[in-house]
């Protein structure tokens, strides 16, 4: 009988093992919805300086409105919020879509402000915005929030992937980090 109940505890304890390295090996096996193409460009072009006025900010921009239809009107890039434009969470696909397949969700976008302003440096949006194509282009899956306005990768030159990760999610944002590539999808 206790030889029974050893092979049983052993049995037990082997099968919580190998169903704690197949959960835990699923965070790091699970590949990216979208790589970065790093470093993107003109980054410095989307910071506002501070000597001048302040840029008017446009989170309920929708679908319906894109951002480069303001721009063009006033030669200044339509602001999401006070560090980043709307045009970093344009879809980027090769014309499929508009540029706003949907609304970037506004909460969304306050959270990753608050993610810039822990760094006190430019965060680079890789992926905002996806239209059905796009997403399918990247490998992204069928339920991606960034076809709903609700994700973006980025990345912080000189911020460690964890680092950015843990202040994602300091500031309330749900973080999917992806060490090997270098950048994290956050999502609200």
């Amino acid at each position: 009988m206790k030889k029974e109940k050893a092979t049983v505890a052993g049995t037990l304890a082997v099968l919580c093992l190998l169903t704690s390295v197949v959960f835990l090996g699923s965070f790091s096996v699970r590949e990216p919805e979208h790589e970065p193409d790093l470093p993107r460009a003109d980054v410095e072009a989307w910071e506002v300086p501070e000597s001048s006025a302040t840029p008017e900010l446009t989170p309920e921009l929708t679908a319906e409105e894109p951002a480069d239809r303001e721009q063009e009107e006033t030669g200044q890039p339509v602001m999401a919020t006070a560090h980043f434009a709307m045009e970093e969470y344009r879809c980027d696909c090769d014309g499929y879509c508009s540029g706003w397949p949907c609304a970037m969700n506004p909460a969304l976008l306050d959270k990753i402000e608050d993610l810039r302003g822990v760094f006190g440096q430019p965060v680079i949006i890789t992926s905002g915005v996806r239209c059905e194509a796009r997403n399918a282009e990247v490998g992204g899956v069928a339920w991606s929030f960034h076809m709903r306005g609700c994700a973006a990768d980025l990345y912080c030159p000189g911020v460690a992937v964890g680092e950015l990760a843990g202040a994602a999610k300091d500031v309330g944002l749900n973080v999917l980090p992806y060490y090997a590539h270098g950048y994290i999808h956050v999502e609200i």
